[in-house]
């Protein structure tokens, strides 16, 4: 049980907050490729307490960048996405990928005051059926993840699902990685069912073996299947919000990934 303190520090995951800090630095999934196509139009969402907008322009770079306009914090999600850049409705400021704005039309054409005004932009990247955001302060930024799922052919690669949980994302990993609810929780009332030889009803007090590796924590839960026998399920934490379990009945490992309270299931 976490106390009220530890709680705070770490569910807190705003700017400049320890561990919304901590959280920066690592590559973030967000969208799926095909919610964006170029010169469409811009999606936002909220990460790590900040308000955000995303876009594909027309050279099909995928800009992520601050929801609100630098000018007067109008809504750049009700912008045009237009001609390598999005266009704000209020008075027209254009901003390419990087942030930079690259037209005023409320200036007059001989002015310079374009290129003094930059939106918050943050490094955007395709990679294993998801975009992901960098949100940290290496310049450049460190590289991609290598999880297996990101490097094998798409056609062996599932993602199944993204949805938004009303809770903080420590609970959820919580969720992932206890194994002891699995025998309550997941019960089946069919007594001769898969879990019940499993072991899951006939044990459900395991027996904990967890061993620190270089990416976070692996741990086997060790139940009594037979007089002669134990059940094991191992489950796995990889930094700094990726919780991988054991594999259900159709063979597949699932991952989950919990991000702004998102997540996306593999």
């Amino acid at each position: 049980m976490l106390t009220n303190a530890d709680n705070e520090l770490m569910c807190r995951v705003g700017p400049g907050t320890p561990m919304g800090e901590v959280l920066r630095e690592y590559w973030l999934p967000v969208f799926f490729p095909s919610e964006l196509e170029a010169d469409g139009p811009p999606l936002r969402t909220r990460l790590l307490g900040e308000d955000l907008v995303a876009f594909k322009d027309s050279e099909g770079r995928i800009a992520c960048i601050q929801n609100a306009c630098p000018h007067r914090g109008a809504s750049l999600f009700f912008g045009r996405n237009e001609e390598a850049g999005l266009r704000c409705v209020y008075h027209g400021w254009k901003f390419d990928a990087g942030g930079q704005c690259v037209d005023m039309p409320s200036e007059p054409a001989e002015s310079n005051f374009k290129s003094k005004i930059k939106a918050t932009a943050y490094p955007a990247r395709e990679r294993g059926g998801m975009v992901w955001v960098y949100m940290g302060r290496q310049d450049p930024p460190p590289p991609l993840p290598d999880f297996e799922w990101c490097l094998v052919p798409e056609d062996q690669r599932r993602i199944q699902w993204k949805a938004v949980r009303e809770c903080n994302w420590a609970q959820a990993l919580e969720g992932d990685l206890d194994s002891s609810h699995i025998g309550f929780l997941h019960a089946r009332l069919d007594r001769a069912s898969v879990m019940e030889m499993a072991g899951l009803r006939t044990d459900n007090a395991p027996i904990l073996d967890v061993g620190e590796t270089p990416i976070g924590v692996m741990y086997g839960a060790r139940r009594s299947l037979r007089p002669d026998s134990y059940y094991w399920r191992t489950t796995q934490f990889v930094l700094p919000f990726y919780g991988m379990f054991p594999a259900g009945l159709d063979s597949n490992v699932p991952c989950h990934i919990w991000c702004r309270s998102t997540t996306t299931t593999l």
